[in-house]
């Protein structure tokens, strides 16, 4: 484990408590002449596009009182961006620029806020200033982003996930499939894809209709699980773009568990081990006692769950390196003590 240093760890939860904070929104402002009144206007970034609105006549109090603002936040905003290249140029991975537009657009549309949950490698990406130790893995490029809908807050109105995304890329076309009432998976021109994820109900089928997103989700095994805990994190595009991830202790286990669900030789079965291995040499330095924890609330769901979760740790070695956490060799041999 190589730790990151306190100084960037630091930067970096500053980061997150300002942009946790409630803000202005920022960007630049201009002004019109219109009919021989001076009107001001809102230019603000929102993936790949520019949007410009009238904020009113420019000698309104109220409006000059609010372009003030918006000027002040425009001012923080350096300081933000300033702050993301100072944590890339320190090797922190950050998102590519696909990938952070799209992130973009789903935060400033409130998705993030009303349930929508990022994970897969885009998520990873987001660990290693939470952990505190760069992952070797986490500099793994990717092409797509995994949306995890476990419980979503939906608006009056449906939010359209296809047009929210064509924000980022005009190009962006759903994908159907003959099983689909409404699309779960989104591509570019590019091949960037969004994938639209979530758990199963009672009766087991997938897709689900999502309706406040006029999409579909695919539903998976142990989602539920991914699902049951979120935390906020920083993918370092822009300003600082404020997503909603899972646990770092969660993403592991949950990695154990989905590794054992795909071919042998799948080259998706490989990273997901990987990814697992990298998390779990952090929490054996770190928190050896809390993650005992964690691995012994996800054995406990179930025979599948224990089975997949030692199978993994096999896999990797862990369950030698560290056998007072994996209980694997001899299943009938007492469990010892925990470390304190």
């Amino acid at each position: 484990m190589r730790p990151i240093p306190l100084n960037f760890q630091t930067m970096y939860a500053d980061l997150l408590q300002t942009l946790s904070l409630p803000e202005v929104q920022h960007g630049s402002i201009s002004t019109r002449k219109i009919k021989g009144n001076d009107y001001l206007y809102l230019t603000t970034k929102d993936g790949s596009k520019r949007r410009q609105v009238s904020l009113g006549r420019a000698d309104d109090p109220q409006v000059r009182a609010r372009a003030d603002a918006i000027s002040d936040a425009a001012s923080r905003a350096r300081i933000l961006r300033t702050t993301v290249s100072a944590l890339k140029k320190a090797r922190i991975p950050s998102p590519t620029l696909p990938l952070g537009r799209v992130l973009e657009v789903i935060a400033n549309e409130g998705l993030f806020k009303q349930g929508v949950m990022l994970i897969g490698t885009a998520a990873y990406q987001t660990y290693p200033c939470i952990v505190g130790a760069y992952l070797p893995s986490s500099a793994l490029m990717t092409n797509d982003a995994d949306l995890l809908v476990s419980s979503f807050i939906a608006k009056d109105q449906p939010q359209d996930l296809e047009k929210i995304l064509q924000r980022a890329d005009p190009t962006f076309q759903a994908l159907m499939s003959r099983d689909d009432k409404l699309p779960k998976v989104f591509r570019a021109s590019n091949n960037f894809q969004v994938d639209v994820l979530t758990k199963f109900g009672r009766n087991r089928t997938s897709p689900r209709l999502i309706d406040g997103l006029v999409c579909s989700a695919e539903a998976l095994s142990f989602m539920e699980y991914l699902g049951e805990e979120s935390i906020e994190a920083v993918a370092l595009y822009g300003t600082g773009v404020l997503v909603s991830v899972p646990p770092p202790v969660r993403y592991a286990i949950h990695k154990l568990l989905v590794a054992q669900e795909r071919k042998l030789n799948s080259p998706k079965r490989a990273k997901d081990l990987k990814q697992a291995k990298d998390l779990i040499d952090v929490f054996i330095e770190t928190d050896p006692a809390g993650f005992e924890d964690a691995l012994e609330d996800a054995r406990g769901r179930g025979s599948k769950w224990k089975r997949n979760i030692d199978a993994s740790l096999q896999v990797t070695g862990q369950n030698v390196r560290q056998t007072r956490l994996f209980s694997l060799a001899e299943p009938n041999q007492p469990k010892s003590k925990r470390a304190r």
